[in-house]
């Protein structure tokens, strides 16, 4: 998963680098951000809620289930992040989706049972 986020965001800062690439207006920011912000919101509060609600699962079907739930969350607002930097070259927004993707692999490890 961590490997397809990297690679969406190494292409998306190699084309936003080449010289035929124009920057969008700033409004384009201001939308996606503003998405971005809203999902940070649901997201978070979901991972959250997700963390202290099924940490301590003694079943390890869900416990894997839960993990795979927050590994996609967190996905999300990283390769989101990696949409904002494809789109305009700020990757301020995928910097952060892919450190949450980080936290989210420390915080459901996958089930020690199978």
């Amino acid at each position: 998963m961590m490997l397809g986020v990297l690679l969406f965001g190494g292409v998306a800062w190699f084309m936003t680098r080449a010289p035929e690439w124009k920057a969008p207006g700033p409004e384009l920011l201001n939308q996606l951000s503003l998405i971005a912000r809203i999902g940070w919101i649901a997201i978070g509060l979901t991972l959250v809620f997700m963390f202290l609600r099924f940490r301590d699962s003694s079943n390890p079907s869900r416990a894997s289930t839960v993990s795979i739930l927050a590994w996609t969350l967190g996905e999300t607002l990283a390769l989101f992040g990696g949409v904002i930097l494809f789109l305009t070259a700020f990757s301020g927004w995928y910097i952060a989706g892919v450190t949450a993707l980080a936290l989210a692999f420390v915080a459901f490890p996958p089930p020690a049972n199978r």
